[in-house]
């Protein structure tokens, strides 16, 4: 990897030629503009001047935007042509309609060089303003064409390395993500950058209503096709499915006659390529071609430049294709272990609440509340999530006391009290040797803690305790209260919140507890 270009060697190599150039031409200034086809604007890369004290800002490189079609640079740039100007007058009788973006008398003396790859313009060169009055001559438009294949060679290593620096960023962003939604998204968004394209899709194989496999778009950046489905073998996306293998079209009209897939909706160039898994997984539903399992395809459209995909972005999206696979995969395979495990933990949480009829439903109960507190105080998603999971849970560790202090009618004695505590001790025991349940545990292991530092089983006090435990512990107390108890029965509503009142600031957190109550009125 170090012996690729980066970003600030290619900056770095640039200038030193262009300052040299410029002194070899006997110019005094000149500048590297890129071309941004998502904005289709010439955007100045690198800016140089031998007078040091009349080279540009930041802030005037930063903020320059020249239309592709307007402006010396921008006509350039659309007509793919050099320009050699030392009459501005003559180069407007040249094009009539040119927009100058500049002061006219800036480019007396320039040559505007366009730096094309594949017929696509991907930067221009300009070099400006003659020492001394004097004329550009053909031979220093010569040497500017050289310069300008020498920008558009070191261009082109500069996105070969940004590409490959970017897909294995990327990969590593989407490793990290075990929400599935959250992966779908990133992987068409990330892929359409790859390809610097507008329209990409993430189909996978799911089984249909009838139990036979489908291929489904999970995620698109066009919404309206979410859902859709094809057959093993249909369209593109199912001829890719069925075979493993890729497919690039760079132009429709060039196609064969032999299709041997039927194209929908796929204007101009496009590249759909399957996402293989070397192994077999319970979600490669089709049957497993050249000792690949395929569970889904991507699809890429609509080049924001209107060129044609190219063999070597072919190369770069069946590799982060491949990657893509995997990270989907661990995905799945993460979120099926988490609902497996959740589910043997919720089997035992109902056994819990089976030995005590006072209890039975709590913990659904106080999910419930929960979530409506985490919508109440803008949890994200995944948040939330921990949160309702460490509601579901929070009285696992009471599986290990006897029944008969469980259900104990009147006052505990100090003994059976300390035995009562020691289920956040327990519920560590079951649910610490699951990494995706560190956020709920966390939150099981302060809910019993008190603002004021009096809780247990650490006397963590205000903030101390983090929000979700705080939220717990007041919809836990709130159940409690309003539920029938073998000490007691259920509390009437208003004595419920009188006691809220009371103990805000004491037990429980004072904005918990005046969101709490507000939540009360609307259940």
């Amino acid at each position: 990897m170090t012996n690729l270009f980066t970003l600030d060697r290619f900056i770095e190599g640039v200038e030193v030629l262009l300052e040299k150039s410029l002194k070899d031409l006997g110019a005094s200034r000149g500048s590297l503009m890129v071309v941004d086809h998502k904005e289709g604007v010439l955007k100045i890369r690198v800016a140089m001047s031998v007078n040091s004290s009349r080279r540009l800002g930041r802030d005037i490189i930063a903020e320059t935007r020249i239309p592709i079609g307007e402006g010396i640079a921008g006509t350039v740039a659309r007509l793919q042509q050099p320009l050699l100007i030392n009459d501005i007058e003559e180069v407007k009788r040249q094009f009539p309609g040119l927009k100058l973006t500049t002061d006219s008398s800036r480019y007396e003396s320039s040559l505007v060089i366009p730096i094309v790859d594949g017929g696509v313009t991907t930067a221009v060169l300009n070099i400006n303003d003659k020492a001394g009055g004097g004329r550009f001559t053909e031979e220093n438009l010569h040497f500017a064409l050289m310069l300008a294949e020498y920008c558009g060679i070191a261009l082109k290593l500069e996105r070969m390395n940004k590409g490959i620096l970017h897909v294995n960023e990327i990969i590593r962003e989407i490793s990290l993500t075990n929400s599935l939604p959250a992966v779908y998204r990133l992987v068409i968004t990330k892929g359409a950058e790859i390809l610097d394209c507008k329209t990409s899709s993430l189909m996978l194989v799911e089984k249909d209503g009838d139990g036979s496999p489908c291929l489904v778009v999970k995620d698109s950046t066009d919404p309206s096709v979410v859902g859709e489905r094809r057959l093993l073998g249909e369209s593109v996306s199912g001829y890719v499915w069925k075979t493993g293998d890729p497919v690039l079209i760079k132009s429709i009209e060039d196609d064969r006659e032999n299709r041997r897939f039927k194209i929908l909706n796929k204007p101009g160039s496009f590249i759909v390529v399957p996402l293989n898994l070397k192994y077999q997984t319970p979600y490669a539903l089709n049957v497993a071609l050249k000792s690949v399992s395929t569970i889904g395809v991507l699809n890429f459209t609509h080049r924001y430049d209107g060129s044609a995909f190219t063999d070597e972005q072919l190369e770069a999206i069946i590799n982060y294709s491949n990657l893509v696979a995997i990270a989907i995969e661990k995905a799945r395979f993460y979120n099926e272990s988490r609902l497996a495990y959740l589910s043997t933990v919720k089997a035992l949480s109902a056994a819990l609440e089976s030995k005590d009829s006072y209890t039975k439903g709590h913990s659904d109960s106080v999910e419930s509340v929960c979530s409506v507190m985490a919508d109440q105080f803008g949890f994200a998603e995944k948040d939330k999530e921990d949160l309702q999971i460490a509601a579901v849970l929070h009285d696992i560790g009471k599986i290990g006391i006897p029944e008969s202090i469980l259900k104990k009618e009147g006052s505990l004695t100090d003994g059976e009290y300390a035995k009562i505590k020691t289920h956040i001790e327990e519920a560590e025991n079951i649910l610490k040797h699951t990494f995706y349940l560190d956020n709920s545990l966390a939150i099981i292991r302060t809910h019993h803690e008190h603002f004021d530092g009096s809780g247990y089983p650490a006397g963590l006090k205000g903030e101390q305790i983090p929000l979700g435990g705080r939220i717990l512990a007041a919809v836990d107390a709130y159940h409690a209260m309003s539920s029938d108890r073998p000490y007691r029965k259920a509390l009437a509503p208003e004595v419920v919140k009188e006691e809220f009142r009371r103990c805000s600031g004491k037990q429980f957190d004072p904005e918990v507890t005046r969101v709490l109550l507000r939540v009360i009125d609307t259940l």
